[in-house]
Protein backbone atom coordinates (compact mmCIF):
# COMPACT_ATOMS: atom_id res chain seq x y z
CA UNK A 1 0.00 0.00 0.00
CA UNK A 2 1.58 3.28 -1.11
CA UNK A 3 0.55 6.67 0.29
CA UNK A 4 1.40 9.85 -1.62
CA UNK A 5 0.61 13.32 -0.30
CA UNK A 6 -0.35 16.05 -2.78
CA UNK A 7 -1.49 18.76 -0.37
CA UNK A 8 -2.08 19.68 3.25
CA UNK A 9 1.58 18.89 4.05
CA UNK A 10 3.26 21.28 6.49
CA UNK A 11 0.41 23.67 5.67
CA UNK A 12 -3.34 24.11 6.00
CA UNK A 13 -5.31 23.75 2.79
CA UNK A 14 -5.41 21.73 -0.41
CA UNK A 15 -5.79 18.36 1.32
CA UNK A 16 -5.34 15.38 -1.02
CA UNK A 17 -3.82 12.01 -0.14
CA UNK A 18 -3.44 9.17 -2.63
CA UNK A 19 -3.73 5.56 -1.46
CA UNK A 20 -2.52 3.17 -4.16
CA UNK A 21 -2.71 -0.65 -4.08
CA UNK A 22 -2.34 -3.40 -6.68
CA UNK A 23 -6.09 -3.34 -7.37
CA UNK A 24 -7.33 0.15 -6.63
CA UNK A 25 -6.29 3.80 -6.29
CA UNK A 26 -8.27 6.26 -4.21
CA UNK A 27 -7.91 9.86 -2.97
CA UNK A 28 -8.61 10.88 0.61
CA UNK A 29 -10.01 14.40 0.15
CA UNK A 30 -9.64 16.55 -2.96
CA UNK A 31 -9.36 20.13 -1.81
CA UNK A 32 -8.07 23.51 -2.88
CA UNK A 33 -5.84 25.98 -1.09
CA UNK A 34 -7.99 29.06 -0.63
CA UNK A 35 -6.69 32.21 -2.37
CA UNK A 36 -3.70 30.47 -3.93
CA UNK A 37 -2.88 32.31 -7.14
CA UNK A 38 -1.82 29.27 -9.19
CA UNK A 39 -4.13 26.33 -8.58
CA UNK A 40 -2.43 22.99 -8.08
CA UNK A 41 -3.05 20.24 -10.59
CA UNK A 42 -4.05 17.09 -8.74
CA UNK A 43 -4.06 13.64 -10.39
CA UNK A 44 -7.43 12.60 -11.81
CA UNK A 45 -6.93 8.85 -12.34
CA UNK A 46 -8.68 7.68 -9.19
CA UNK A 47 -11.18 4.83 -8.87
CA UNK A 48 -12.80 6.64 -5.94
CA UNK A 49 -12.48 9.84 -3.93
CA UNK A 50 -13.46 10.00 -0.26
CA UNK A 51 -14.46 13.46 1.02
CA UNK A 52 -14.10 13.81 4.79
CA UNK A 53 -16.28 16.94 5.02
CA UNK A 54 -17.60 19.80 2.90
CA UNK A 55 -15.07 22.59 3.51
CA UNK A 56 -13.45 23.60 0.22
CA UNK A 57 -9.91 22.93 1.42
CA UNK A 58 -11.04 19.28 1.43
CA UNK A 59 -13.53 19.23 -1.48
CA UNK A 60 -12.92 22.25 -3.72
CA UNK A 61 -11.11 20.46 -6.59
CA UNK A 62 -13.90 17.95 -7.27
CA UNK A 63 -15.04 19.77 -10.42
CA UNK A 64 -11.80 18.67 -12.10
CA UNK A 65 -13.09 15.07 -11.98
CA UNK A 66 -16.18 15.52 -14.17
CA UNK A 67 -14.61 13.72 -17.16
CA UNK A 68 -13.21 10.77 -15.21
CA UNK A 69 -16.35 10.36 -13.03
CA UNK A 70 -14.85 8.33 -10.17
CA UNK A 71 -17.05 7.11 -7.32
CA UNK A 72 -17.24 9.89 -4.73
CA UNK A 73 -17.82 8.80 -1.14
CA UNK A 74 -18.97 10.93 1.78
CA UNK A 75 -21.94 11.55 4.05
CA UNK A 76 -25.27 12.86 2.77
CA UNK A 77 -24.75 16.17 4.61
CA UNK A 78 -21.27 16.51 3.10
CA UNK A 79 -22.73 15.91 -0.37
CA UNK A 80 -25.51 18.51 -0.04
CA UNK A 81 -23.28 21.21 1.42
CA UNK A 82 -20.40 20.50 -0.98
CA UNK A 83 -22.74 20.97 -3.96
CA UNK A 84 -23.76 24.40 -2.64
CA UNK A 85 -20.16 25.40 -1.89
CA UNK A 86 -19.07 24.38 -5.41
CA UNK A 87 -21.97 26.36 -6.93
CA UNK A 88 -20.99 29.35 -4.81
CA UNK A 89 -17.38 29.02 -5.98
CA UNK A 90 -18.53 29.08 -9.63
CA UNK A 91 -20.67 32.16 -8.87
CA UNK A 92 -17.73 34.00 -7.28
CA UNK A 93 -15.41 33.20 -10.19
CA UNK A 94 -18.08 34.41 -12.62
CA UNK A 95 -18.50 37.68 -10.70
CA UNK A 96 -14.73 38.18 -10.78
CA UNK A 97 -14.97 37.69 -14.56
CA UNK A 98 -12.21 35.11 -14.44
CA UNK A 99 -11.95 32.39 -17.05
CA UNK A 100 -13.42 29.36 -15.32
CA UNK A 101 -13.77 26.02 -17.04
CA UNK A 102 -16.65 24.67 -14.93
CA UNK A 103 -20.36 25.34 -14.76
CA UNK A 104 -23.49 24.20 -12.94
CA UNK A 105 -23.77 21.03 -15.05
CA UNK A 106 -20.39 19.88 -13.71
CA UNK A 107 -21.73 20.17 -10.16
CA UNK A 108 -24.63 17.91 -11.13
CA UNK A 109 -22.19 15.30 -12.50
CA UNK A 110 -20.39 15.27 -9.14
CA UNK A 111 -23.73 14.88 -7.34
CA UNK A 112 -24.77 11.92 -9.52
CA UNK A 113 -21.49 10.08 -8.85
CA UNK A 114 -21.69 10.54 -5.07
CA UNK A 115 -22.36 7.58 -2.77
CA UNK A 116 -23.41 8.50 0.77
CA UNK A 117 -22.90 5.07 2.37
CA UNK A 118 -20.77 4.52 5.47
CA UNK A 119 -19.33 1.28 4.06
CA UNK A 120 -18.11 0.79 0.49
CA UNK A 121 -16.38 -2.18 -1.17
CA UNK A 122 -13.98 -1.54 -4.05
CA UNK A 123 -11.73 -4.04 -5.88
CA UNK A 124 -9.41 -5.44 -3.20
CA UNK A 125 -10.37 -2.65 -0.78
CA UNK A 126 -12.90 -1.93 1.96
CA UNK A 127 -13.75 1.60 3.13
CA UNK A 128 -15.63 2.44 6.34
CA UNK A 129 -16.55 5.88 7.65
CA UNK A 130 -16.74 7.01 11.30
CA UNK A 131 -18.14 10.21 12.81
CA UNK A 132 -15.40 12.82 13.26
CA UNK A 133 -17.11 15.71 15.09
CA UNK A 134 -15.74 19.00 13.63
CA UNK A 135 -18.79 19.88 11.47
CA UNK A 136 -22.09 18.22 10.56
CA UNK A 137 -21.47 15.13 8.43
CA UNK A 138 -17.67 15.04 8.91
CA UNK A 139 -16.21 11.52 8.75
CA UNK A 140 -12.97 9.70 9.44
CA UNK A 141 -11.97 7.15 6.79
CA UNK A 142 -10.75 3.62 7.50
CA UNK A 143 -9.19 1.81 4.52
CA UNK A 144 -8.41 -1.93 4.50
CA UNK A 145 -6.49 -3.53 1.63
CA UNK A 146 -3.87 -6.24 1.09
CA UNK A 147 -3.77 -7.13 4.78
CA UNK A 148 -3.02 -3.51 5.76
CA UNK A 149 -5.25 -0.80 7.16
CA UNK A 150 -4.99 2.96 7.60
CA UNK A 151 -7.12 5.54 9.39
CA UNK A 152 -7.45 9.10 8.06
CA UNK A 153 -8.99 11.63 10.45
CA UNK A 154 -9.74 14.53 8.10
CA UNK A 155 -10.56 17.41 10.48
CA UNK A 156 -11.92 16.20 13.81
CA UNK A 157 -12.52 17.06 17.44
CA UNK A 158 -13.25 15.05 20.56
CA UNK A 159 -15.05 17.84 22.42
CA UNK A 160 -18.76 18.46 21.82
CA UNK A 161 -20.43 21.78 21.00
CA UNK A 162 -23.95 23.07 21.58
CA UNK A 163 -25.18 21.23 18.47
CA UNK A 164 -22.72 18.44 17.65
CA UNK A 165 -21.22 15.49 19.50
CA UNK A 166 -17.46 15.12 19.27
CA UNK A 167 -15.72 12.07 17.86
CA UNK A 168 -15.99 8.96 20.04
CA UNK A 169 -12.42 7.69 19.70
CA UNK A 170 -13.23 4.47 21.58
CA UNK A 171 -15.21 3.31 18.52
CA UNK A 172 -12.34 3.77 16.04
CA UNK A 173 -10.34 0.83 14.63
CA UNK A 174 -7.25 0.06 16.72
CA UNK A 175 -3.60 -0.47 15.75
CA UNK A 176 -3.72 0.73 12.13
CA UNK A 177 -0.55 0.36 10.09
CA UNK A 178 -0.76 4.13 9.59
CA UNK A 179 -2.77 6.93 11.17
CA UNK A 180 -2.98 10.05 9.00
CA UNK A 181 -4.12 12.88 11.24
CA UNK A 182 -4.56 16.62 11.13
CA UNK A 183 -2.19 18.64 13.30
CA UNK A 184 -3.76 22.11 13.01
CA UNK A 185 -3.38 22.76 16.74
CA UNK A 186 -0.64 20.25 17.48
CA UNK A 187 1.16 22.81 19.62
CA UNK A 188 -1.84 24.38 21.38
CA UNK A 189 -3.85 23.45 24.45
CA UNK A 190 -7.18 25.25 24.63
CA UNK A 191 -9.01 26.44 27.71
CA UNK A 192 -12.07 24.47 28.74
CA UNK A 193 -14.83 25.15 26.20
CA UNK A 194 -17.34 26.35 28.81
CA UNK A 195 -14.83 29.02 29.91
CA UNK A 196 -14.34 30.11 26.30
CA UNK A 197 -18.12 30.39 25.80
CA UNK A 198 -18.34 32.44 29.02
CA UNK A 199 -15.62 34.78 27.66
CA UNK A 200 -17.57 35.08 24.41
CA UNK A 201 -20.76 36.08 26.25
CA UNK A 202 -18.86 38.52 28.49
CA UNK A 203 -17.44 40.28 25.42
CA UNK A 204 -20.97 40.57 23.98
CA UNK A 205 -22.38 41.90 27.28
CA UNK A 206 -19.65 44.54 27.68
CA UNK A 207 -20.17 45.78 24.11
CA UNK A 208 -23.97 45.89 24.56
CA UNK A 209 -23.48 48.02 27.70
CA UNK A 210 -21.78 50.72 25.62
CA UNK A 211 -24.34 50.26 22.81
CA UNK A 212 -21.71 49.12 20.33
CA UNK A 213 -21.93 46.91 17.25
CA UNK A 214 -20.52 43.38 17.39
CA UNK A 215 -19.11 41.79 14.24
CA UNK A 216 -18.70 37.99 14.27
CA UNK A 217 -17.04 36.80 11.03
CA UNK A 218 -17.82 33.15 10.44
CA UNK A 219 -18.19 30.40 7.84
CA UNK A 220 -21.50 29.78 6.06
CA UNK A 221 -21.36 26.07 6.85
CA UNK A 222 -21.86 24.92 10.44
CA UNK A 223 -20.11 27.80 12.24
CA UNK A 224 -22.82 30.29 11.25
CA UNK A 225 -25.57 27.96 12.49
CA UNK A 226 -23.66 27.07 15.66
CA UNK A 227 -23.07 30.76 16.42
CA UNK A 228 -26.69 31.73 15.75
CA UNK A 229 -28.12 29.00 17.98
CA UNK A 230 -25.57 29.82 20.73
CA UNK A 231 -26.65 33.48 20.85
CA UNK A 232 -30.35 32.68 20.42
CA UNK A 233 -30.33 30.23 23.35
CA UNK A 234 -28.30 32.63 25.51
CA UNK A 235 -30.92 35.34 25.00
CA UNK A 236 -33.74 32.88 25.80
CA UNK A 237 -31.95 31.98 29.05
CA UNK A 238 -31.15 35.60 29.93
CA UNK A 239 -27.38 35.04 29.76
CA UNK A 240 -27.04 38.08 27.50
CA UNK A 241 -29.46 41.02 27.13
CA UNK A 242 -31.91 41.15 24.22
CA UNK A 243 -30.30 42.92 21.28
CA UNK A 244 -30.76 43.01 17.53
CA UNK A 245 -29.01 39.95 16.04
CA UNK A 246 -28.60 39.28 12.31
CA UNK A 247 -27.08 36.71 10.00
CA UNK A 248 -26.08 37.80 6.50
CA UNK A 249 -25.38 35.01 4.01
CA UNK A 250 -27.77 33.49 1.47
CA UNK A 251 -25.51 30.42 1.44
CA UNK A 252 -25.72 30.04 5.22
CA UNK A 253 -29.51 30.39 5.01
CA UNK A 254 -29.72 27.48 2.51
CA UNK A 255 -27.44 25.33 4.65
CA UNK A 256 -29.58 26.09 7.70
CA UNK A 257 -32.45 24.49 5.78
CA UNK A 258 -30.40 21.27 5.40
CA UNK A 259 -29.72 21.31 9.13
CA UNK A 260 -33.44 21.44 9.94
CA UNK A 261 -34.14 18.63 7.44
CA UNK A 262 -31.34 16.35 8.72
CA UNK A 263 -31.57 16.53 12.51
CA UNK A 264 -30.10 13.03 12.98
CA UNK A 265 -26.58 14.46 12.49
CA UNK A 266 -26.85 16.47 15.70
CA UNK A 267 -27.04 15.99 19.46
CA UNK A 268 -30.11 14.35 21.00
CA UNK A 269 -31.40 17.66 22.40
CA UNK A 270 -31.33 19.09 18.87
CA UNK A 271 -33.06 16.05 17.36
CA UNK A 272 -35.98 16.41 19.78
CA UNK A 273 -36.85 19.90 18.49
CA UNK A 274 -39.16 20.32 15.49
CA UNK A 275 -37.13 23.13 13.86
CA UNK A 276 -33.99 23.49 15.99
CA UNK A 277 -32.37 25.99 13.63
CA UNK A 278 -35.39 28.29 13.45
CA UNK A 279 -34.31 31.11 15.75
CA UNK A 280 -36.42 33.38 17.96
CA UNK A 281 -34.10 36.38 18.20
CA UNK A 282 -31.71 35.93 15.26
CA UNK A 283 -33.02 37.36 11.98
CA UNK A 284 -31.65 36.80 8.49
CA UNK A 285 -30.82 39.78 6.27
CA UNK A 286 -29.79 39.80 2.61
CA UNK A 287 -27.58 42.90 2.68
CA UNK A 288 -25.72 45.11 5.14
CA UNK A 289 -27.92 48.15 4.37
CA UNK A 290 -30.79 46.38 6.20
CA UNK A 291 -28.92 46.41 9.53
CA UNK A 292 -30.49 48.53 12.26
CA UNK A 293 -27.65 49.53 14.55
CA UNK A 294 -26.50 48.79 17.18
CA UNK A 295 -26.51 45.09 16.44
CA UNK A 296 -24.75 41.75 16.56
CA UNK A 297 -23.98 40.56 13.03
CA UNK A 298 -22.89 37.01 12.13
CA UNK A 299 -21.66 37.01 8.55
CA UNK A 300 -19.25 35.62 5.98
CA UNK A 301 -16.44 35.42 5.12
CA UNK A 302 -14.98 33.71 8.15
CA UNK A 303 -11.46 34.95 7.42
CA UNK A 304 -12.64 38.53 6.81
CA UNK A 305 -11.06 38.79 3.37
CA UNK A 306 -14.36 39.29 1.47
CA UNK A 307 -18.13 39.56 1.80
CA UNK A 308 -20.17 41.28 4.47
CA UNK A 309 -17.55 40.70 7.18
CA UNK A 310 -14.93 42.74 5.28
CA UNK A 311 -17.44 45.52 4.52
CA UNK A 312 -18.55 45.76 8.17
CA UNK A 313 -14.98 45.50 9.47
CA UNK A 314 -14.10 48.53 7.36
CA UNK A 315 -17.21 50.37 8.57
CA UNK A 316 -16.99 49.58 12.29
CA UNK A 317 -13.25 49.17 12.99
CA UNK A 318 -12.66 52.86 13.68
CA UNK A 319 -15.37 53.07 16.40
CA UNK A 320 -14.04 52.37 19.90
CA UNK A 321 -17.49 51.26 21.10
CA UNK A 322 -17.66 48.41 18.58
CA UNK A 323 -16.20 44.92 18.87
CA UNK A 324 -14.97 42.22 16.52
CA UNK A 325 -15.02 38.67 17.90
CA UNK A 326 -12.93 36.15 15.96
CA UNK A 327 -13.88 32.59 16.91
CA UNK A 328 -11.70 30.75 14.39
CA UNK A 329 -8.40 29.50 15.75
CA UNK A 330 -6.58 29.72 12.43
CA UNK A 331 -6.35 32.94 10.40
CA UNK A 332 -4.36 33.36 7.17
CA UNK A 333 -1.37 35.66 7.82
CA UNK A 334 -2.54 38.20 5.21
CA UNK A 335 -6.18 38.31 6.39
CA UNK A 336 -7.58 41.78 7.18
CA UNK A 337 -8.71 40.26 10.50
CA UNK A 338 -5.11 39.29 11.27
CA UNK A 339 -3.91 42.84 10.52
CA UNK A 340 -6.78 44.39 12.48
CA UNK A 341 -5.98 42.25 15.53
CA UNK A 342 -2.18 42.36 15.47
CA UNK A 343 -1.24 45.58 13.65
CA UNK A 344 -4.35 47.63 14.55
CA UNK A 345 -4.45 48.81 10.95
CA UNK A 346 -5.51 47.29 7.61
CA UNK A 347 -6.11 48.31 4.01
CA UNK A 348 -9.54 48.43 2.41
CA UNK A 349 -10.07 49.49 -1.22
CA UNK A 350 -6.83 51.47 -1.17
CA UNK A 351 -7.59 53.20 2.13
CA UNK A 352 -5.71 52.67 5.41
CA UNK A 353 -8.10 52.07 8.30
CA UNK A 354 -6.93 52.52 11.88
CA UNK A 355 -8.55 50.08 14.28
CA UNK A 356 -10.03 51.52 17.49
CA UNK A 357 -12.67 48.82 18.02
CA UNK A 358 -11.93 45.93 20.34
CA UNK A 359 -10.71 42.90 18.36
CA UNK A 360 -10.54 39.67 20.34
CA UNK A 361 -9.90 36.09 19.29
CA UNK A 362 -11.83 33.50 21.32
CA UNK A 363 -11.07 30.11 19.80
CA UNK A 364 -14.36 28.20 19.65
CA UNK A 365 -12.83 25.92 17.06
CA UNK A 366 -14.05 22.58 15.77
CA UNK A 367 -10.51 21.19 15.54
CA UNK A 368 -8.80 18.92 18.05
CA UNK A 369 -6.19 20.62 20.23
CA UNK A 370 -2.94 19.01 21.35
CA UNK A 371 -4.54 17.10 24.23
CA UNK A 372 -7.20 15.60 21.95
CA UNK A 373 -4.63 14.68 19.30
CA UNK A 374 -2.50 12.88 21.88
CA UNK A 375 -5.63 11.20 23.24
CA UNK A 376 -6.39 9.88 19.75
CA UNK A 377 -2.89 8.45 19.27
CA UNK A 378 -2.88 6.85 22.72
CA UNK A 379 -6.27 5.23 22.08
CA UNK A 380 -5.72 4.05 18.48
CA UNK A 381 -2.06 2.97 18.96
CA UNK A 382 -0.92 3.25 15.31
CA UNK A 383 2.36 1.76 14.07
CA UNK A 384 3.05 4.92 12.03
CA UNK A 385 1.52 8.39 12.34
CA UNK A 386 1.58 10.82 9.43
CA UNK A 387 0.93 14.45 10.39
CA UNK A 388 -0.91 16.61 7.84
CA UNK A 389 -3.14 19.73 7.78
CA UNK A 390 -0.91 21.75 10.08
CA UNK A 391 1.90 24.25 9.75
CA UNK A 392 5.36 22.80 10.32
CA UNK A 393 5.83 24.30 13.80
CA UNK A 394 2.55 22.80 15.05
CA UNK A 395 3.33 19.39 13.53
CA UNK A 396 6.82 19.34 15.06
CA UNK A 397 5.53 20.11 18.56
CA UNK A 398 2.96 17.31 18.27
CA UNK A 399 5.60 14.95 16.88
CA UNK A 400 7.75 15.48 19.97
CA UNK A 401 4.76 14.67 22.19
CA UNK A 402 3.79 11.38 20.48
CA UNK A 403 7.15 10.05 19.23
CA UNK A 404 7.43 7.61 22.17
CA UNK A 405 4.05 6.08 21.26
CA UNK A 406 4.37 5.83 17.48
CA UNK A 407 6.78 6.36 14.59
CA UNK A 408 6.05 9.87 13.25
CA UNK A 409 6.32 11.33 9.73
CA UNK A 410 5.89 15.00 8.76
CA UNK A 411 5.87 14.63 4.97
CA UNK A 412 6.57 17.22 2.32
CA UNK A 413 4.34 17.76 -0.70
CA UNK A 414 4.53 14.89 -3.25
CA UNK A 415 6.33 12.65 -0.76
CA UNK A 416 5.47 8.93 -0.80
CA UNK A 417 5.31 6.51 2.13
CA UNK A 418 5.07 2.76 1.61
CA UNK A 419 3.14 0.66 4.11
Amino acid sequence: MKIKLYGGTQEIGGSCIEVDTEYCKIALDYGIKIDEEIKRQLPTDFDAVVISHAHLDHSGSLLNLTKQKPVIIGSKMTREVTMDLLLDMIKIQTLKKKIYSHDYQDVEIIRRNWSSRNSVALPGMEINLYSAGHVAGAKMTHVKSEGKHILYTGDFCVHSSEILDGCDITKLPKKPDALITESTYGGKIREDRTKLVDKFFEKIRSTIERKGNILIPTFAFHRSQEMAIRIDQAMKKGLIPLYKVYTISPLAKRITGYFNENKDYFRKEIQQQEKPFKYKYVKHLFRTTQIREPAIVICTSGFGHAGASLHLLAEWASNQNDSVIITSGYLPPDSPLTHAKEDRVFNYKGNTINVKAEVEQIELSGHADQNELIQLVESVKPKKTILVHGNLDQAQILSDKISKITEVFIPERNESITI
